[in-house]
């Protein structure tokens, strides 16, 4: 097992090839309600936009085309929201929960604030959970646990406090786990020896 995850702290939204909704077909397809209020409630909990990322976030157009939305081809649910780099600010909203079929979240390099939501782990199908480089705080959500697909965590570079959880021991799938740079205390829990799949910690 190697040891340090430092250089795997960003992972290229390629990994996951999806096809984005594009066009007037996509508008008229209509989508789910509840994923365009969920992304609403994201885009509500951001205090600052500088770049103007989210101004394509409106009523003119669907929301599988706003900007660092994929969605689904076939049933137009959002699979990937995307903004990393993008300069913003804010905390994250629990409602990302309700994205039940996205599979990647890269958040890295910004600047989001308090914790991670809990309710990330209702998110069954998730893949990627990048977070790194921001100021998120608080403890680790035990129930990420529950995302029993995820492969690759990455949250280094925070704020983070508390022990990490043995819950995400059960997490089978997964194959980096980069919480580097915050200020978690205690050891690896002994569940971790249940990671087979576990390439880099």
């Amino acid at each position: 097992m190697k040891l340090s995850c430092k250089y795997f702290a960003r992972i290229p939204a390629i990994i996951f090839l999806f096809q984005s909704c594009t066009g007037l077909a996509a508008y008229t397809m209509g989508g789910n309600e509840t994923d365009r209020l969920a992304l609403l409630e994201f885009k509500a909990k951001i205090t600052d936009d500088p770049v103007g990322v989210l101004k394509s976030w409106n009523k003119s157009i669907h929301f599988c085309q706003w900007r660092g939305v994929t969605c689904g081809r076939r049933h137009q649910r959002v699979t990937m929201l995307d903004l990393h780099s993008k300069k913003l600010v804010g905390s994250i909203s629990p409602r990302i929960g309700n994205l039940t079929f996205l599979r990647v979240l890269q958040l890295e390099e910004n600047g989001f604030n308090h914790e991670i939501p809990p309710e990330i782990g209702h998110l069954r199908r998730l893949q990627t959970l990048s977070q790194s480089n921001n100021s998120l705080s608080g403890e680790i959500p035990a129930n990420l646990s529950r995302s029993s697909n995820l492969m690759y965590i990455y949250a280094g570079r925070n704020r983070l406090a508390g022990k990490i959880p043995a819950e995400l021991g059960s997490l089978s799938k997964l194959k980096y786990l980069a919480i580097y740079t915050n200020s978690l205390s205690g050891g690896i829990p002994h569940s971790f020896g249940n990671l087979s799949s576990l390439e880099c910690f």
